[in-house]
């Protein structure tokens, strides 16, 4: 994954905020963010709103000021103007009591998704740095990834074999009839890698995502890359979020929360997504102990998935504390590097921890193929283990040449990260469905636990963490292991 940052000291307040709304419960109980203890499997489908109270919640909402743009199966998010949240909200007692009279047993709560977005302080704000894009006629990438110098793993040869998922593909196992659904920035697969390959694709645009053919920010088409190389036949939609929100690991919530509406929509098998929310304190580095109550919507529709029978996979981060992977359904992926002479160590890029929200819960679950954390000094490159194809120009193509050792403009770039081998278990996943597609969730993690070649050296990545003394080690940094495709469609 990359990441590369500029800091604006201080922010205006944004004139549109984005919300999650979550509801009561049928009997008229507290709802998702009101409940006091925690949801799980056994309880989420007591919190299904009736459908008659969504409409009537939606609609006075939307007379107040709020216009929905996405709806789920416990939840709605909306958007609305600044001076709308406040008249709402947070000003005169004389227009609570009207919210109360209005809203009273309609909502459970009402909570902005973007903070950083209303802010009453300067705050540091991370973005991309963007780079020129060069004019002329745009060329065409290579179906082969070009010669680099430097040790790595191309799509889809080196991915499927040390996942051992060639093995399966020779068995007559490739996905067929599975339904996987990456949340991402865009896919533009009419890139000759994947048409010469034979993939087929489609796309749909969640919240304000824009341009199905398009993927200005290449992050989501180059991961998908991971998914065919080790379930080529597997049925792949992609759902767009908005480029702007992934210009680092971090997703902004609110996007990711309409993102999983639209891929609840696709009726999925399978849920893949290489990135989340970074649950630490900023200042001190230290683990939250709480979720914020702007992710209990998000919470709750992902339990409702999972009980629903639907895998959802997600990546545990890059040294981050990563939610949705630390929630105990998920299936959350680490990483593991596999050097050229098939020697394995845990990845000091890949986060490894335990949960303080989600207690006894140890991240990851199971671990794909990630590189070393970069040295970012002379002329090292930034992120360099996996070669897959972008768009030309995309932002991640015009990474300069010493960073990723691929040329600008050439629809290539070197990946890593949490966020490509959490498309390479989904890929595992399928197969794995494939075969016998009423498997539940909670047993393929078994499943792929149980076959995981263990992986005892190493340590994994605690950079942007003060809480913990060390790093994980062995087993506890990279969970079950490597993930053996093989052995797990054995097992099946």
């Amino acid at each position: 994954m990359y990441a590369w940052k500029s800091i604006i000291e201080s922010v205006g307040p944004s004139e549109e905020l984005r919300v999650a709304v979550t509801f009561p419960r049928p009997d008229g109980g507290p709802g998702p963010t009101q409940y006091p203890g925690p949801l799980t499997l056994k309880n989420v489908t007591e919190f299904v709103p009736k459908k008659e109270m969504m409409d009537r919640s939606i609609d006075e909402l939307s007379k107040l000021g709020f216009k929905l743009t996405g709806r789920g199966c416990l939840t709605v998010s909306m958007k609305c103007t600044r001076k709308v949240f406040q008249d709402v909200f947070t000003t005169t007692p004389l227009k609570g009591a009207r919210l109360i009279r209005v809203l009273e047993g309609l909502i459970d709560g009402v909570y902005i998704q973007r903070p950083h977005l209303f802010p009453r302080r300067a705050l540091k704000l991370d973005v991309s740095i963007p780079f020129p894009k060069p004019t002329g006629r745009t060329s065409k990438p290579s179906a082969k990834p070009p010669r680099v110098n430097f040790y790595h793993l191309n799509v889809p040869s080196s991915v499927a074999a040390l996942l051992r998922a060639k093995s399966v593909h020779c068995a007559g196992t490739t996905g067929k009839g599975i339904r996987v659904v990456m949340i991402d920035s865009g896919f533009d697969h009419s890139h000759p890698f994947f048409c010469d390959h034979g993939y087929t694709s489609k796309v749909v645009l969640a919240g304000g995502a824009k341009d199905k053919k398009k993927d200005g920010l290449g992050h989501g088409t180059g991961e998908s890359a991971n998914i065919f190389s080790v379930a080529p036949h597997a049925e792949f939609i992609g759902v767009k979020i908005g480029t702007d929100d992934l210009n680092s690991l971090e997703i902004n919530p609110a996007s990711l929360l309409e993102g999983f509406y639209k891929a609840r929509l696709q009726k999925p098998d399978i849920i893949s997504i290489s990135g989340g929310q970074n649950l630490n304190y900023e200042t001190s580095k230290k683990q939250r102990t709480n979720l914020p109550r702007s992710l209990k919507a998000l919470e709750a529709e992902i339990l409702y998935a999972i009980a629903s029978g639907i895998v959802v996979v997600a990546a545990a981060g890059n040294g981050e504390f990563f939610f949705p992977a630390m929630m105990p359904d998920v299936i959350s992926v680490g990483g593991v590097f596999v050097d050229r002479d098939r020697n394995m160590k845990a990845s000091d890029l890949a986060s490894a921890f335990d949960s303080k929200i989600y207690p006894g819960r140890h991240v990851p679950d199971i671990c794909g193929l990630v590189g070393m954390k970069p040295k970012l000094h002379g002329n090292d490159p930034f992120d360099k283990y996996i070669l897959l194809p972008v768009p030309v120009y995309s932002e991640i193509d015009q990474f300069p040449i010493y960073w990723d050792g691929t040329k600008v403009g050439d629809g290539w770039a070197g990946f890593s990260g949490t966020s490509a081998a959490a498309p390479q278990i989904a890929g595992v996943c399928a197969l794995l469905k494939a075969k016998n597609p009423n498997l539940t969730p909670m047993e393929i993690k078994e499943i792929l636990q149980k076959t995981a070649i263990k992986v005892l050296k190493g340590k994994s990545n605690l950079e942007s963490s003060d809480d913990l003394q060390t790093p994980q080690y062995g087993a506890d940094a990279t969970g079950a292991g490597l993930v053996d495709a093989f052995r797990a469609w054995q097992q099946v």
